[in-house]
């Protein structure tokens, strides 16, 4: 019987557990935010002395974004258009965000952050990350980005200093070789790097032992729906009003 070849047509129908949005912002933008934070940092040794970090002896610095400066101004408005943006492209276009707090974490050599989710005072939230510096340390190490699906952090030591941790999912090496998907991943810092994601996804930042600053800016959004609010339809006065009662609420960072 001869045989025939014939075409067919496939595709990839994956469902998504977890979508981040990855962002490259330009040198003179982070060169603008770092100023603005050189500004508010005087004297380190006294802060770091001072601070109620809970992430000691980091130190951990809030950046009231209702602040009357222009570098605040141009943060607050590049952070609430990307996380529209993120909102448009997972299909919630329709919905309002509102960047509501942010604060930077200034962390040196043994310096770390325990696993943690962040809060907000919508149902639905985002929170995000932005790199500011990364140390010559960090900086030198292999990006697990541009490595196999299949590699392992087992035995590699050191090589995730000061890297953030994300974990969505549980899974260890016998569900994978069961063709469960991952659920976890490490990301190397990269200066201009802003990762936004949904606020209930548990993160971590690992230590680094080398000379050097790593610094960052964390923030938290609401996302007001329209089945929540009218946005659209609604007045100045209406919005703000809306807007207010949300930034009253007590959350979690």
């Amino acid at each position: 019987m001869e045989e025939k070849q014939f075409e067919v047509s496939f595709d990839m129908r994956n469902k998504f557990a977890l979508q981040m949005l990855h962002v490259t912002l330009p040198s003179h933008f982070v060169d603008k935010i770092n100023n603005f934070i050189d500004g508010k940092v005087e004297n380190l040794d006294v802060i770091r002395q001072n601070s109620d970090s809970k992430y000691p002896p980091g130190i951990d610095l809030d950046i009231g974004l209702t602040e009357d400066n222009q570098d605040v101004k141009l943060l607050k408005s590049t952070l609430d258009t990307i996380c529209g943006e993120y909102l448009r492209q997972i299909g919630h276009g329709d919905s309002h965000v509102d960047v509501f707090e942010s604060w930077s974490i200034l962390s040196y050599a043994g310096d770390y952050n325990p696993l943690h989710d962040h809060g907000v005072a919508t149902p639905a939230g985002l929170s995000m990350i932005l790199y500011l510096k990364v140390p010559e340390c960090i900086r030198e190490l292999p990006d697990p980005d541009d490595m196999s699906m299949n590699y392992w952090s087992n035995d590699n030591y050191g090589s995730i200093d000061g890297f953030t941790y994300f974990s969505w999912e549980h899974r260890n090496q016998d569900m994978l070789k069961k063709l469960y998907p991952v659920g976890e991943e490490y990301f190397k810092p990269k200066v201009g790097s802003l990762l936004v994601f949904p606020n209930w996804l548990k993160h971590a930042v690992m230590p680094f032992y080398g000379d050097g600053e790593r610094r960052i800016i964390s923030a938290n959004a609401n996302v007001i729906p329209p089945e929540m609010f009218d946005w659209k339809n609604k007045s100045d006065e209406e919005r703000q009003q809306v807007i207010n009662d949300l930034r009253s609420v007590k959350t979690k960072r």
